[in-house]
């Protein structure tokens, strides 16, 4: 169910195969710097101001109903999955996972690669949210690195996708144009300089912005 729910949500979100970059691969799409770049990393105000950013765009986004952790994995490798797999529910303070899936694929240099999708109702099993979020704006400093672009808020009603990829950024996706043109306005001074004038094509109007 919830594996069937989620493909028909990225299916109108124009990803059907969940493809990263999510922004690149996303007709509808916001990217937002999240880590501050005129704060060092080394101050304590950067991850405070981080995770209050993300906070903010969690709260500020629908409901969300399904967690989606993809975990990467090659035929080099040698971590245990379920070692991980433990390590994520404690942290997000969840059970076992409802459902999981494994994909054989290749990348694009045709190496082989294995996704293996663990899928949790946020509804039924709600998670620790904060942590799962602080754990993932310092998965490059806290060690749990497959926490890093592998983690995937879902509203299936709307639909409508949060992917907190790590400190340095977040990307909203919707199937409609009027669910995002919030953020849009709202936060404008967190978009990412690099992709404003894509975001500007497809959301900026006439009224202008009043960011925060």
């Amino acid at each position: 169910m919830l594996l069937e729910r989620t493909l028909s949500t990225l299916q109108a979100l124009g990803n059907e195969r969940l493809q990263l970059p999510i922004f690149y691969e996303s007709p509808l799409s916001l990217r937002f710097e999240i880590g501050p770049e005129d704060i060092p990393v080394n101050d304590p105000r950067y991850f405070r101001m981080a995770y209050w950013r993300t906070s903010f765009l969690y709260e500020k986004a629908p409901d969300f109903d399904t967690l989606l952790w993809v975990l990467y994995r090659t035929p080099d490798m040698d971590s245990d999955i379920n070692e991980l797999l433990d390590r994520f529910c404690k942290l997000a303070r969840l059970p076992e996972p409802a459902e999981v899936y494994e994909q054989e694929t290749v990348d694009r240099d045709g190496e082989p690669f294995t996704r293996i999708f663990f899928f949790w109702d946020m509804e039924e099993t709600p998670p620790k949210t904060a942590a799962l979020l602080d754990g993932i704006l310092k998965t490059d400093f806290a060690g749990f690195l497959e926490l890093s672009s592998a983690v995937f808020f879902f509203n299936t009603q709307t639909p409508f996708l949060l992917h907190l990829y790590d400190d340095r950024g977040m990307d909203l996706v919707a199937a409609d144009k009027a669910l995002l043109s919030p953020f849009y306005e709202d936060c404008h001074n967190w978009l990412l300089d690099y992709d404003l004038p894509h975001m500007d094509e497809i959301f900026a109007n006439t009224k202008g912005t009043e960011p925060i």
